[in-house]
């Protein structure tokens, strides 16, 4: 066997110097590595018999535990192809080989290759027809949806984990998304909340599915962050939109705490109220407002352009002026913070990436299967905000 292996090296050398040319043919190079693969796993198979019983192969030994009982083929999915391979069975009893488990003919890494390939924006279906080339084997619709609902135990765990009380800022938001129900489709707004802590690290802290933004839903997620650890005795800002049932919640939940209103939102709702001529000029001069340095100079900035405004746009001059306290509050915090909280921008764009994975199902079959994809979108924005502030800083030394 091993010379056989040895053989298949080789002539898989001689396949992938001639990959070089344009002419190349990759499905022989394929059939090598397949062979390969075959080898590995029966060799390994035949190899935990052998540590089971006490014996090798076609030898006697006195220290015997059990006996061989001839085997059968079995088609094993891989990420590097699917091969059909020869399982040796004991008379009595089972043996541990970890290379595949009791989920079926899919190994751990496969079922993980079809799950990020689903969770990266393709249909369960166009999942089944890319990684049929990958794989070697057609996937089938369900066995798709069946790893998809491996997600859950996950989404639990989220959900009841300790998140602590070392943020900082805190900003939160909501994006409406469609599921199927008992009574056709219905609309669920996901509320989300994205934490900033001590030492720079972002993270979305936790999300829920809820009727709508009222105050008693909003209330119930902040009092969940609470409970989980967040009381707020670090926090210095709540970012939020101006959703009322929201502000209503966080100044029940943490009332010494400053709270920003987003800028986005407020310029949007000015936009609505002025005439489309003077929109430009209008919005473009309001946006110097938080550009400046300090709350003085942006106070002296919004009388300035409230006083030029104030007659031809009175509704969108009295839209910012209600609120101008809270929108300015963003300035108390150091400038190097003050971009990221003065908007709810960043769960914005998280929503955007929410949204396009989402694009391709117009409905979701339940509520659990709203669950499991927000949380792979937001798990994996998570991955990558700690990566980024783990990554080490190089520094340039002076000679």
């Amino acid at each position: 066997m091993v010379e056989v292996y040895a053989e298949g090296i080789e002539e898989a050398i001689e396949a992938w110097e001639e990959v070089r040319g344009e002419e190349a043919n990759w499905g022989e190079f394929r059939v090598h590595v397949t062979q390969t693969l075959k080898w590995y796993v029966e060799s390994s198979l035949r190899d935990a018999v052998s540590r089971k019983i006490g014996v090798s192969w076609y030898a006697r030994s006195d220290g015997r535990t059990g006996y061989r009982n001839g085997s059968y083929i079995r088609t094993l999915v891989t990420p590097y192809g699917t091969v059909e391979v020869e399982v040796p069975r004991l008379r009595e009893g089972s043996y541990e080989h970890k290379l595949w488990d009791k989920n079926g003919l899919l190994t751990a890494e496969a079922r993980e290759l079809i799950l990020e390939t689903y969770l990266a924006g393709a249909s369960t279906r166009r999942t089944c027809e890319v990684l049929e080339r990958v794989l070697g084997y057609k996937v089938s619709p369900s066995t798709v949806s069946s790893i998809c609902k491996g997600l859950d135990r996950l989404v639990k765990e989220y959900w009841h984990r300790e998140i602590g009380d070392e943020w900082r800022y805190l900003t939160l938001d909501g994006v409406v998304m469609k599921s199927r129900a008992a009574l056709g489709v219905e609309k669920r707004v996901v509320l989300v909340a994205r934490g900033i802590s001590l030492d720079g690290r972002k993270e979305i802290l936790s999300f829920k599915q809820a009727e709508s933004e009222s105050e008693a839903c909003w209330t119930t997620f902040v009092e969940d962050l609470a409970k989980r650890g967040l009381e707020g005795k670090n926090l210095e800002l709540v970012a939020t939109d101006g959703n009322a049932g929201l502000i209503a919640a966080v100044e029940g939940m943490w009332p010494r705490v400053s709270r920003q209103r987003c800028w986005v939102h407020k310029l949007a709702n000015m936009a609505a109220k002025m005439k489309r001529c003077n929109q430009k000029n209008c919005l473009g001069e309001a946006k110097l407002i938080y550009l400046a340095q300090s709350r003085a100079e942006a106070i002296r900035r919004f009388r300035s352009w409230r006083a030029k405004w104030k007659e031809v746009e009175s509704k969108a001059v009295a839209c910012l002026e209600a609120d101008i306290q809270e929108m300015l509050e963003f300035l108390y915090i150091p400038e190097k913070d003050r971009v990221t909280m003065r908007t709810t921008n960043p769960i914005e764009r998280v929503f955007r990436e929410v949204r396009r994975r989402t694009r391709t199902i117009s409905c979701f079959t339940n509520r659990r299967s709203v669950d499991r994809m927000v949380y792979a979108v937001l798990a994996y924005q998570n991955r990558k905000w700690d990566s980024a502030h783990r990554r080490p800083t190089h520094f340039t030394h002076k000679t």
